[in-house]
């Protein structure tokens, strides 16, 4: 039961982050936009943080079920110290690196960057079907 809840939460993060992704492509200031926007909010951090933990969890849960159990335990336990580190560093902190780098990047490098959240999202769900 815990791998079967565990590989629907992997392919609905898989899915977000490649629709997301690939809509980015197309429209990098919108989805720089998207994020400062909900880094404005007191919500914004929470969002980040518990989403990192349901994808860390839902990846180590999952892994010895998934095509890659060696990559996605790994990548479970980033999520989760990903979020710690969100945590402790506060929204303050998170929403200066956000304006930081959507100021120091053009929208090829955040396309490029995409790409990758593009090719992420596709491994996810490809790993758990």
């Amino acid at each position: 039961m815990v791998i079967f809840i565990s590989q629907i939460v992997v392919l609905v993060f898989g899915v977000t982050i490649f629709v997301g992704a690939g809509r980015g492509i197309f429209a990098p200031d919108k989805l720089m936009t998207l994020v400062t926007s909900t880094m404005d909010q007191r919500w914004g951090i929470y969002i980040a943080v518990i989403s990192r933990l349901v994808l860390g969890a839902a990846l180590i849960g999952v892994a010895p079920a998934s095509s890659f159990p060696i990559v996605f335990q790994p990548l479970g336990w980033i999520a989760i110290v990903a979020a710690v580190a969100l945590a402790v560093a506060g929204r303050q902190r998170l929403r200066r690196f956000i304006a930081w780098w959507s100021e120091r990047f053009s929208a090829s490098i955040i396309r490029l960057w995409l790409l990758f959240g593009l090719a992420f999202g596709a491994f996810l769900v490809y790993g758990v079907l």
